[in-house]
């Protein structure tokens, strides 16, 4: 690792730009390792990577690079570049590029104030550097490529690993590697949460693959050679059978063998029933008359001095034993289903001697229907031909990932391109072909040259894209067509997306929204809940488990038998008409079923006692304390102060609609955090599905077009009620201002970062002058609304 980072940091071009020359370094480390004085060489290097890290990055110089590809195009093409912006522009724009909101008037002022000429760069490195704010704006592009689904069990522990690696900013290649050598429990290895994704669809999980990280269609090819497009259905299989072969559904070794144990339990009571050791196991009268119905049962009963009537008394006696047994044994069943359905789907399991073959109705010459199909890549590379399924998996990692890979480095240097200008290099990002036009060839072969220098540090690579000229320039405001070529006179223009207003909004509530986590703490509880179930379940001894299981299945019984009786109870209620019994006897019947499932739990899951959240912070690396530093706690507003010298009519109207308002910011509050801290997808009918949130069905499936329920939730939605809440910042802010004009001022530089013109104050006032307070509140409502608040500017 140390010397491939070195061999990257010889060809890259940034160390010239720093104060220091690194040529004598350099050249003296060669001569170590061509004489064969490796501890030397490494200790050298290690030590020169170190003091480069120190002097820290310079972006600028590639950034210059970036802008001169793009001139010399315009220049060829007779355009030029859009007018810059200004530094409010440029403030809301990074914010919401880098962290994903808008920024709060502390930190715009922060900025706007300082008269350093540094002090765009800076703000870049400030915001990049602020992991909180980062991971959250850019979990949700990870989250949308790889289809995370937050509110399923199995995928809990997948979520925060992948929040994790954005957090930590782990090299892309080695994200990508770890989650397509995914394996093992989603407990010791969360990436194996790629696979379980794809649970029975281990053929789309490899199109997806290669369209996520290789930019490459090849949906079209399962079932046919694809008509648009060089790729066979061989080309397919063969890719598919690199990780074709691996279960999801296991996990849970002592759920069959208790299953196994009670089956064996109930034979070996039919057969001690009948007390004949080679007797026919018959588990019903019909299974018992077929047998005597066949030719070769005279025989059997000869053999055994028995008559047909003796026979059938004697099976009968084990089918009644049997009978019995598996009657004793049926609520355990239900408890085995009950409490391993709890821990299903969290592992991922190599299967040796499970070949993909080829579809039955396989039609081209090349091979027959059902024929074994060797792995094979598509391109680039070949990887040696191997038996065993992880090591197989692990060849078609790296070569996916390889430097080598004419696609990899391209498609995400493409995608992290489009993320932050609007627009990629070639369009789509995810359907590069050999006829796929790329307008500047020249500018996306320096970016993946680039991405290879920084050896797939994403934020690096953002970092010199954020330094651009292209970066501060107006927007292309025209309407661009898919197809057409986008020369980049400026970012193109978009929407944010659903998060980026659901967190802006959130910023204007709740104070340090990047580091409010009210449901924090239940997750983690979750995750090493679900842990210490699963061991209770696998991780001791069979011979243990099973005496629970068994006397749970004895409470079961019981419970079978309470239910029963309640049921008759309460239809008796509803049909006599007496609808507060049969609620009354509902009610006790939801109880007893509750108490029922706590002790059962008790009793099996004994690894559940004690394990809370401090566990879980341990699992993640966090500490106690952090876990309690992360704003666990809802946000709960406090009534105002009722103003002096108020009439009675005026006292009562006054507290009704500070009630109100207070209702609406604690319902607001109480679901307000960034959105990566909510399930995710959304429900359906929350504000992030209504505003084009993706439901992770699909890779990228976020909208930004407008819609009917969006104008409808904005037109009937308390948001901009509780905004206006004194308890929320913009409130609090609001609250504080005594001049109308002040307040006009704050709430613009609250919601769009710049202040109002002189006309728009004025226009604003005047209708203060008519209806007071309640356009303040308007005002809020009136720029939510807005395309200056919804559109990146």
């Amino acid at each position: 690792m140390i010397d491939r980072r070195f061999q990257i940091f010889k060809r890259t071009n940034y160390y010239n730009s720093n104060q220091f020359d690194y040529t004598i370094a350099i050249s003296a480390l060669e001569m170590m390792k061509t004489a064969g004085l490796k501890f030397f060489y490494f200790l050298g290097v290690t030590l020169l990577l170190l003091g480069v890290e120190a002097a820290g990055f310079d972006p600028r110089p590639a950034a210059e690079k970036v802008d001169s590809f793009l001139n010399a195009h315009l220049e060829a093409e007779g355009l030029t570049p859009n007018p810059t912006i200004s530094d409010d522009q440029f403030l809301r724009r990074t914010y919401l590029a880098i962290i994903g909101r808008v920024p709060t008037i502390e930190e715009a002022d922060a900025f706007l104030e300082s008269a350093s000429s540094a002090k765009h760069s800076k703000l870049i490195q400030q915001l990049l550097a602020n992991d909180a704010g980062y991971t959250a704006h850019h979990y949700q592009f990870w989250a949308d490529l790889l289809r995370v689904e937050g509110n399923v069990h199995w995928a809990i522990e997948y979520r925060e690993w992948v929040k994790k690696q954005i957090a930590a900013n782990t090299p892309y290649d080695d994200m990508v590697r770890n989650l397509v050598t995914g394996h093992g429990l989603v407990f010791d290895n969360p990436a194996a949460g790629y696979y379980i994704r794809d649970t029975g669809m281990p053929l789309d999980n490899m199109s997806n693959t290669v369209r996520i990280f290789l930019g490459t269609r090849l949906e079209c090819a399962q079932c046919h050679d694809h008509p648009f497009d060089k790729w066979t259905q061989m080309d397919y299989y063969r890719m598919a059978a690199f990780t074709y072969g691996y279960d999801h559904r296991g996990g849970n070794p002592h759920r069959s063998g208790i299953h196994g144990a009670l089956k064996e339990e109930e034979r070996a009571a039919y057969f001690d029933a009948v007390e004949i050791e080679d007797f026919p196991l018959l588990n019903d009268e019909d299974k018992v008359e077929q047998f005597l119905s066949k030719p070769s049962t005279e025989k059997f009963l000869g053999q055994r001095n028995l008559t047909e009537a003796q026979f059938r008394k004697i099976a009968m006696r084990g089918i009644a034993a049997l009978k019995e047994t598996e009657a004793r044994n049926e609520p355990v069943y239900g408890s085995i289903g009950r409490l391993y359905n709890k821990t299903t789907y969290l592992q991922v399991r190599h299967l040796k001697d499970t070949d993909l073959e080829l579809p039955h109705d396989y039609q081209y010459s090349d091979a027959r229907p059902h024929d074994r199909v060797e792995p094979q890549t598509m391109f680039g590379a070949e990887v040696p031909a191997t038996d065993d399924p992880a090591t197989r998996k692990q060849a078609y990692a790296d070569w996916l990932t390889s430097p080598d890979n004419p696609r990899f480095t391209r498609v995400i240097a493409n995608r992290l391109w489009k993320r932050t200008f609007g627009h990629g290099i070639f369009e789509p990002v995810d359907d590069l072909t050999d006829h796929t036009t790329i307008s500047q060839p020249d500018l996306l072969a320096y970016l993946e040259e680039l991405m290879l220098e920084l050896d797939y540090d994403v934020r690096a690579f953002q970092n010199v894209l954020f330094h651009t000229d292209l970066f501060r320039r107006e927007m292309h405001r025209e309407e661009h067509y898919p197809g057409m070529p986008f020369h980049f006179a400026g970012p193109l223009m978009q929407r944010m997306s659903a998060e980026q207003i659901w967190d802006s909004i959130a910023a204007l509530v709740i104070p340090e929204i990047d580091n409010h986590g009210p449901h924090r703490e239940k997750t983690m509880n979750r995750m090493v809940e679900k842990r210490a179930t699963y061991h209770s379940l696998n991780g001791y001894p069979l011979d243990e488990v099973l005496p629970r299981m068994k006397q749970v299945g004895e409470m079961r019984h019981e419970l079978y038998r309470q239910q029963a009786s309640y049921e008759k109870r309460i239809t008796e209620a509803y049909a006599n008409g007496d609808n507060a019994k049969g609620k009354k006897l509902t009610d006790e019947l939801k109880t007893i079923s509750r108490e029922f499932d706590q002790k059962s739990q008790a009793i099996v899951l004994v690894d559940l006692k004690g394990k809370r959240a401090a566990d879980a912070a341990m699992m993640m690396g966090m500490s106690p304390g952090e876990v309690e530093e992360s704003g666990n706690s809802f946000v709960k507003g406090v009534p105002r102060a009722m103003p002096e010298g108020l009439k009675d009519d005026e006292r009562i109207r006054w507290k009704e609609e500070e009630q109100e308002s207070l209702r609406h910011f604690n319902d607001t509050a109480r679901e307000m955090a960034r959105a990566v801290e909510l399930d995710s997808p959304a429900r359906r009918g929350h504000f992030l599905r209504d505003f084009g949130q993706s439901d992770r069905d699909v890779i990228e499936n976020a909208v930004s077009n407008a819609s009917v329920p969006q104008a409808l939730y904005l037109l009937n939605s308390p948001l901009a009620v509780a905004i206006s809440n004194s308890n929320s910042v913009l409130g609090a802010q609001l609250e504080q201002a005594t001049d109308p004009a002040v307040k006009i001022e704050t709430i613009y530089r609250a919601m769009l970062t710049r202040k109002p013109t002189e006309r728009e104050v004025a226009r604003i006032l005047t209708d203060y002058e008519t209806f007071g307070e309640e356009v303040i509140e308007d005002l809020v409502w009136a720029l939510l609304n807005s395309r200056q608040f919804l559109f990146i500017q």
